[in-house]
């Protein structure tokens, strides 16, 4: 394949607008467009370079292409956070590394909440891009032993990616954003214009016009922030990857195929984006850690609040000078050092090592009582119903989360937001105790604005599975009074038991930061009062307890948190907290005694309206 300019253009234009995203510009809120740009760049490039004959030599290639500046980001970034950051975050790292080390970088963030979200501290989340091509890689032999042999495999391997991935998006879209399967048919654009659109990667005509169109396809791509793509939607057509990635790798396809203009190569923008091509690997891989490292404040997740334009030049300045350095020292002089085969072996252990060091090194560094601190955001249940029952049952609203019970006939459903999805565990293990199975729904907004669960569709759902009390947890602004009402009434005409757990005392402060900041500052904790908790419930309250149906009966929460005083830990210094109001496996341990409660009262309930139904 001879050399294509209009390649490393595409490059070019695809990292900057990674970086613009990932830099927080305002009109680059689709800028993460540009990694779907660079996996149809990599379909079409592999379909160029492997040789079926010699499939080591393909590999060793690679390896040595890709591998060292990859490393190297990660021991970077592992050494430096072991510096800089405090263990809450340096566990995160530990285990993205370890993820990274092994190529599965986009599994490890598939388990997170998604690629969009800043809860979690995540200064290697830019390598989930690259688990999926390693893993594409890996893929090659078999996938083109197929294509070769019949064209049909294309289209058949294609459309069903295509259209698995459209599916999920409705699902998990974090599903379709991280995993491989969902992402192949980016990759078969190119492997298609690669193989049935050119010459061996060589464009087949220079036909003015063609390049013409190639031409308009590469506005396209400029055109990215344009795009309203909502990376979370459950919509194919707003969502991500949706239609708008099928958009931007059909116009890449189109450009590989045909080229654009030499004027627009030979401009100025476009030696400018040539260059940029050429640095776009390392570009990639040190500019997420840097402004994640840079910006970096504890307990804060991802943050990606660039405050001034003193800040911005800084941390270009240091991108541009890394992504220097990244270039020549692993990309161009280790890539003919003479011992790289073992160097590369060697590092997956050493980032192990490091990992495991730097856990060591942050345990002598803090005391016991501030590791207590460091532990609350791990001292959680998994999210929901967890990602395996969301993507083997799909069209599920509900998961058990107790073990077989021996007692069948007592079925409780647990509903409400993430302060419900909070306490669900310690929830469980009471039920379990008591013979009572628990179902959670999956969903993170039931009966709220927008959701898909209504009363009447609960209802439905608990009939169907035999439940006999619903137990609902909400934090306290996101109650809708009339809702609660309605599913009241609608139980009641069923007999089945609705109770309401009042919300948790919550806090203007991340709980963990402030008390850090108090051992490391003095900074003083946050003070919230009973009489503050009632103020803040007492119109939810009021309008709840004009709810006068037999089957309804309110839970308070306040006495098991706040005397005069509400705490923010247990009498062992564990947080009840790991942010501003979610409560810790710790911190909803300390109402197992509530639990054991409502549960009594509604099997008390169920036992007495069943016998009632008997006798007539």
């Amino acid at each position: 394949m001879t050399y294509r300019k209009d390649i490393q253009i595409l490059r070019g234009i695809a990292v900057l607008l990674v970086i613009l995203y990932h830099l927080g510009l305002a009109g680059f809120k689709s800028g993460f467009l540009g990694v779907d740009v660079f996996f149809v760049i990599s379909g079409y490039l592999m379909a160029v370079l492997y040789d079926k004959n010699n499939k080591l030599y393909f590999f060793k290639r690679r390896a040595i292409r890709l591998l060292p500046a990859y490393f190297i980001a990660i021991l970077s970034t592992l050494i430096v956070s072991i510096i800089i950051v405090t263990p809450n975050e340096f566990n995160q790292v530990f285990n993205q590394s370890i993820y990274a080390g092994i190529f599965t970088s986009n599994f490890g963030y598939w388990m997170q909440n998604s690629y969009f979200s800043k809860a979690e501290f995540n200064p290697l989340l830019h390598l989930w891009s690259l688990g999926v091509e390693i893993q594409y890689y890996l893929s090659i032999p078999f996938l083109f032993y197929l294509l070769k042999k019949n064209k049909l495999y294309f289209w058949l391997f294609f459309t069903a990616s295509l259209l698995l991935c459209f599916v999920v998006v409705k699902v998990s879209p974090k599903t379709s954003f991280f995993m491989f399967p969902f992402r192949v048919w980016e990759f078969l654009i190119g492997y298609g214009v690669a193989k049935y659109l050119t010459n061996n990667g060589s464009i087949k005509t220079s036909i003015l016009s063609w390049q013409k169109l190639g031409s308009v396809f590469l506005l396209v791509i400029f055109a990215i922030p344009l795009f309203k793509v909502d990376g979370e939607s459950l919509n194919f057509i707003t969502g991500h990857p949706g239609i708008y990635a099928l958009i931007i790798t059909v116009s890449t396809g189109v450009i590989l195929c045909m080229g654009i203009n030499k004027s627009i190569e030979n401009s100025i923008a476009g030696n400018l984006l040539e260059l940029l091509g050429k640095y776009s690997y390392s570009i990639y891989l040190v500019h997420f850690p840097i402004i994640v490292l840079f910006l970096y404040q504890p307990f804060t997740g991802t943050n990606l609040q660039i405050k001034n334009g003193c800040d911005l030049a800084i941390l270009i300045t240091i991108i541009t000078i890394m992504s220097f350095v990244m270039y020549h020292l692993a990309e161009v002089k280790l890539r003919t050092y003479k011992r790289i085969k073992t160097l590369m072996y060697a590092a997956p252990l050493v980032i192990i090592a490091i990992a495991f060091l730097g856990i060591n090194i942050q345990k002598q560094i803090y005391t016991k009582e501030e590791m207590l601190i460091f532990n609350a955001f791990a001292d959680r249940s998994v999210y929901r119903c967890g990602k395996i029952f969301r993507i083997l049952n799909p069209t599920s609203i509900a998961c058990k989360i107790t073990k077989n019970s021996s007692d069948n006939r007592h079925n409780i459903m647990l509903v409400g937001n993430s302060y419900a999805d909070s306490i669900k565990t310690a929830f469980a293990n009471t039920a379990e105790k008591m013979n009572t199975s628990v179902r959670f729904l999956v969903p993170n907004n039931p009966l709220m604005q927008g959701s898909n669960i209504t009363p009447a569709s609960l209802i439905t759902e608990a009939k169907k599975q035999n439940i006999n009390s619903i137990i609902l947890h909400y934090s306290q602004n996101k109650v809708n009074f009339e809702t609660i009402k309605n599913l009241v009434t609608m139980a009641n005409k069923n007999n089945i038991f609705i109770a309401f757990i009042m919300p948790t005392p919550t806090w203007e402060k991340h709980i963990p930061q402030a008390l850090w900041e108090n051992r490391k500052n003095g900074k003083p904790l946050p003070i919230q009062t009973r009489k503050n908790y009632d103020n803040k419930t007492k119109k939810l309250k009021e309008a709840l307890l004009k709810i006068k149906e037999k089957n309804f009966k309110i839970y308070n929460v306040i006495n098991y948190f706040c005397n005069q005083k509400c705490s923010v830990t247990d009498n062992f210094g564990k947080p009840l907290y790991f942010d501003s109001g979610h409560l810790t496996l710790t911190g909803s341990d300390k109402l197992l005694s509530l639990f054991k409660y409502i549960i009594n009262d509604s099997k008390i309930f169920s036992e007495k309206n069943n016998g009632k139904n008997k006798n007539e």
